[in-house]
């Protein structure tokens, strides 16, 4: 367990939390930004951008994405402890957990590159039973798929596909699409969204997130 030796930390915060903290504040005041403005753009209550730069609580991912949407960043770039190295080596069992499923599985973010090629690996395991409902991200958004174990029922724009063990699949992110297992055994799967770099946004890096719903 992390010991944390910052006496003006409070006890309550984790390591997650404090660094969505640092990061906001730090991404927002570079911008010259009040939290006003940033509220604003990212259509979240002023009070609820001043919990997350307090380290108040475990922000879920609707509030991360409208966050990191309106910052131009992608979502590890709010979740990221420190400056990434020429090398970052994420280890097993790292990731940070976004998503839970009803029925026990869960979505880890476990890495991702920043502007002016920006794009996030994800970790998934669906229990029998679990669905992950996304709306439409960003335009130009694509996401990559590779089922590690079970079967995979990956419906986009209404129209559903079984992508079994072994296979990969690539898509338009930018349409209504959703991960379902309905198979009797848990469903792995590697995830990887692409977000395109805006064109009238280029000389800040800023990127085409994804939808905050996902």
């Amino acid at each position: 367990m992390e010991q944390n030796n910052d006496p003006s930390a409070d006890p309550g915060q984790t390591a997650v939390s404090r660094a969505i903290a640092t990061n906001v504040r730090a991404a927002r005041t570079a911008r010259g930004w009040s939290l006003e403005a940033l509220a604003t753009r990212s259509g979240l209550s002023k009070g609820a951008l001043v919990g997350v730069e307090q380290g108040r609580g475990n922000p879920g991912v609707l509030t991360l994405a409208r966050i990191a949407d309106a910052l131009g960043l992608p979502l590890t770039g709010l979740v990221d402890r420190a400056p990434a190295p020429l090398v970052e080596v994420a280890p097993a069992g790292a990731g940070t957990r976004l998503w839970q499923g009803e029925h026990g599985g869960h979505g880890d973010l476990l890495i991702g590159s920043d502007p002016p090629v920006s794009a996030e690996l994800w970790r998934w395991t669906l229990a029998p039973g679990d669905a992950h409902v996304s709306a439409a991200h960003g335009a130009g958004v694509r996401e990559l798929v590779t089922v590690l174990d079970g079967t995979l029922t990956l419906e986009v724009a209404g129209e559903p596909v079984l992508v079994p063990a072994g296979a990969a699949a690539r898509f338009a992110a930018d349409r209504p699409h959703s991960y379902r297992n309905e198979a009797p055994s848990p469903t792995r799967f590697i995830g990887v969204v692409l977000l395109p770099t805006r064109p009238d946004t280029t000389a800040r890096g800023a990127t085409a997130r994804p939808d905050p719903t996902r």
